[in-house]
C-alpha cells in the first residue's frame, strides 16, 4: 500500500471540513483501519457463518448500499484466524467461522475501538434493520436501482438522458438543502 503524503490531494474532492464529520468518511474506509476485524467478530460473536453470510450480513445492514468484496473478507478471516481469534470447520464442503475464546478477549480488550468503529458504521448507514429509518434507506436504494435501470434503457437516447440529468441535478440540490438543514 503506497503511503499517503501530507501535501497529497487524496481527499481533495470534497471541502476540508467534512473530514471526519459524522456521516462522510474517504472513499474505501468505511471502518478505518482493522475495523473490518471487529465487525467480523461482532458477527461470528452472534453465529458462527461461512464467509459468504458475512458479506451479506453486511450488505443487508447497510440496506444494500455496502457489500464488502471476498477479497476483503476472505483475507481478514485467514488473519484472524492466524491471530487464534477465530476458527475454521468444515461443513458441506464450506468453511464455518467461529470466534474462539481469544477472540472474545480481544473483543472485550478492544470494546472501546470496536464500539467506534460501529459508530462509524452507524452514522453512514444507520444501526440497521432495527433503526427507525431502514424502511426509508431501502426506499432510497429502490429508487437508486430504479434509475440506473431506466438509465440504461434509454442510453443511446441523448435527448433524454439530458432530461433526466437536468432532473437529477434538480432533485439533488433538493436533497443537500435537507442534509444541510
Amino acid at each position: 500500500m503506497r503511503p499517503i503524503r501530507p501535501d497529497s490531494h487524496h481527499h481533495m474532492h470534497r471541502p476540508p471540513e467534512t473530514m471526519g464529520a459524522p456521516g462522510h468518511r474517504p472513499p474505501g474506509r468505511l471502518f478505518g483501519r482493522g475495523g473490518i476485524k471487529f465487525a467480523i467478530l461482532a458477527h461470528l460473536k452472534e453465529r458462527p457463518s461461512h464467509g459468504y453470510d458475512i458479506i451479506r450480513q453486511m450488505e443487508e445492514r447497510s440496506g444494500g448500499f455496502y457489500s464488502p468484496s471476498p477479497g476483503t473478507i476472505y483475507p481478514n478471516l485467514q488473519a484472524l484466524e492466524d491471530q487464534g481469534f477465530v476458527s475454521v470447520a468444515a461443513e458441506e464442503g464450506k468453511k464455518i467461522y467461529s470466534i474462539t475464546e481469544a477472540g472474545l478477549a480481544f473483543l472485550d480488550e478492544h470494546k472501546e475501538r470496536a464500539k467506534s468503529h460501529r459508530e462509524r458504521w452507524e452514522a453512514s448507514w444507520g444501526p440497521g434493520p432495527d433503526g427507525e429509518g431502514w424502511a426509508a434507506m431501502k426506499d432510497i436504494r429502490n429508487v437508486s436501482g430504479d434509475i440506473r435501470r431506466a438509465v440504461r434503457t434509454i442510453a443511446g437516447d441523448s435527448g433524454k438522458l439530458k432530461e433526466i440529468g437536468a432532473v437529477l441535478r434538480e432533485a439533488a440540490v433538493q436533497i443537500k438543502e435537507i442534509v444541510e438543514r
